[in-house]
């Protein structure tokens, strides 16, 4: 199955310095969707428009002497403008929650496909949390905005045309009073909008820290519970609510001032056209009537509830802003892996060149692994051993592919892996690391992960391989237990086991062994060598241990320091040399006898 492509068309239109064009255009439907969901929504509104006109005709003919409730037609009319809001604002309701939670879907999916693509080094260097955030908070609010901006100004717009088109046609003069509320605004949002936006952002990253946080806190909850700091893990999570708090209650206070500031100029201003609609009629203008100052002002409050919904955007508007700008670090961060248009990789025999590699860290000044110079035959075991930050990880880390050396290449069957689609290669890779990481659902559903068509009679015989079968046969639900989160229910020998059985069902033929058994008791670590001596037969494997035990049966053992290859050779051979290797091998021996002494 060729694989998707790195970029969904809702990335390339994701512009976060562009938040209003890309709000608008995260809403994704036909021209003539948004024609008839305002047309729903004007009928459905239309009672609301019409009731300051129902209200004044009914004054105005109690002036003349006529009840109109008892004439038919007038009845008739209000009964059927009421009774239609129900049906049109069910179907208006249901075609909203259409397009919000289309939005949704194709937001969070875009956010999901990038962090799929996305460099391991942007994981590394960004919390779980944050993302979390992002994929939760964030969208929920962009799904809000743009779903609320459109309408409101739709809504707006619709009652101010109403407004001032009727109020044309029966007293000129009092639009003239109307506009008095635009550029009240203007002077109100401009006052506000940089302050709101300053606390906007405070808040928002406030909260990403805070959810970071969270999501560490409960990650180590076995760690804190076994060296007794609750009380610690407890105050630094206080600590981080705390900045929440205060940064929320700025941002509330700042949206409340500039609330009661609108509040208070247009109910300044609807006194004044109370007062001015009176007098009219009171000095006998023309054309005014008893039931004219009410509609008016009815009029007036339609106008200031527009005007007060536009201001209310602003807000709204920061708020999505933000979250656009968030979501944009994802969906708009550059450092990706990179593997379109790239070769394929069909087939792979499973020798692995390092001419020259050399890896350096961004943050760090001297490189992680220098100048090496190895190749790796096809079915070759070869064994890195070495002092912790000798670059051993590093190297693994290049050969999946997750870093690129900085300097010189690294081959794959003689083809450089930068020419290369590394989904397709890592198709023929397994990796077994030392913290075996498990989904929470069933022991089968971890060893089959990512995999469809496997029989029955295949899945027996790869759990029998690892080793797996052992434990599950005394399980009641077998296969089918439960694991918990992230395997909580299982021992460590047991998850290495899955480990074990899941690269060995993908038939690798490269396999990358991480510390695979350095956390073991020697029963588990016993159980899964056997495991493992079967999983890499015929195979080439690099296998990183500290226990040399583990690498009794490697073709080669690579001994690093400070990144480069000290010495490299056969282990017998090196232990007969007297280097670096058989001084690993001597000290790890008197760790054993003073062990056993014990």
């Amino acid at each position: 199955m060729s694989p998707r492509r790195p970029h969904s068309p809702l990335v390339y239109n994701y512009h976060s310095h562009r938040p209003l064009a890309t709000m608008l255009w995260l809403l994704n439907k036909p021209w003539w969707y948004y024609i008839l969901f305002l047309g729903v929504y004007t009928i459905k509104h239309s009672p609301a428009l019409l009731m300051p006109l129902a209200t004044t005709f009914v004054i105005n003919s109690l002036e003349a002497g006529r009840y109109v409730f008892l004439e038919w037609w007038f009845m008739g009319l209000a009964i059927l403008f009421l009774a239609q809001h129900i049906p049109m604002n069910t179907l208006f309701a249901d075609m909203a929650s259409n397009v919000q939670r289309q939005l949704e879907m194709r937001l969070r999916g875009a956010i999901a496909r990038r962090l799929q693509q996305l460099s391991i080094s942007f994981h590394d260097d960004t919390e779980t949390g944050r993302l979390q955030s992002k994929m939760l908070r964030d969208v929920d609010i962009i799904a809000g905005v743009s779903y609320a901006i459109p309408l409101t100004v739709f809504g707006a717009l619709m009652t101010l045309v109403f407004a001032i088109s009727t109020t044309l046609a029966k007293q000129p003069w009092m639009v003239l009073f109307f506009l008095v509320i635009v550029p009240a605004a203007v002077i109100l949002q401009k006052v506000f909008r940089a302050p709101m936006r300053k606390r906007s952002h405070e808040f928002r990253d406030g909260f990403e820290a805070m959810s970071a946080k969270v999501t560490e806190m409960v990650q180590m909850i076995p760690v804190t519970r076994a060296h007794a700091v609750e009380r610690t893990e407890i105050d630094n999570v206080d600590e981080h609510l705390d900045v929440v708090r205060r940064k929320g209650r700025r941002l509330d206070r700042i949206m409340a001032f500039f609330g009661g500031s609108v509040w208070i100029t247009m109910m300044t201003l609807r006194v004044f056209c109370l007062a001015f609609t009176a007098w009219l009629y009171h000095r006998g203008t023309p054309g005014m009537k008893i039931g004219d100052p009410l509609l008016y002002t009815a009029f007036f409050d339609m106008m200031r509830g527009a005007v007060e919904g536009l201001l209310h955007i602003m807000p709204m508007f920061t708020n999505g802003r933000e979250s656009i700008r968030s979501i944009g670090e994802v969906l708009e961060c550059p450092d990706i892996e990179a593997n379109e248009d790239k070769k394929r990789v069909k087939r792979v025999e499973g020798r692995l060149t390092f001419q020259n590699v050399t890896f350096t860290y961004p943050t760090v000044d001297r490189p992680a692994v220098a100048d090496l110079d190895l190749d790796i035959a096809p079915g070759e075991c070869v064994a890195f051993v070495g002092e912790s930050g000798s670059g051993k990880s590093t190297l693994m880390n290049l050969t999946i592919g997750f870093r690129r050396p900085t300097e010189g290449r690294l081959l794959l069957d003689g083809v450089d892996m930068e020419n290369l689609d590394l989904r397709t290669y890592r198709q023929f890779l397994a990796v077994v690391p030392q913290q075996t990481v498990l989904l929470s659902g069933s022991i089968r559903e971890n060893i089959l992960y990512g995999l469809a068509g496997i029989t029955d009679e295949k899945l027996r015989h790869i759990i029998e391989a690892a080793n797996v079968a052992e434990f599950t046969d005394k399980l009641p639900d077998k296969l089918h237990t439960q694991v918990g989160e992230g395997g909580a229910k299982l021992s460590g020998g047991q998850r290495q086991r899955i480990a074990v059985a899941r690269a060995l069902i993908r038939d690798p033929k490269i396999i990358i062994l991480d510390e695979a058994t350095s956390a073991l008791d020697v029963i588990s670590e016993a159980l899964v060598q056997e495991a493992i001596d079967r999983l890499v037969a015929d195979r080439t494997t690099l296998i990183v241990a500290h226990r040399l035990s583990t690498i009794r049966k490697a073709d080669r053992v690579v001994v690093m320091k400070d990144g480069r290859c000290s010495e490299s050779g056969a282990p017998a051979d090196l232990l007969a040399a007297g280097g670096e290797f058989h001084k690993l091998h001597s000290l790890q021996q008197m760790l054993l006898n003073r062990n056993d002494l014990l």
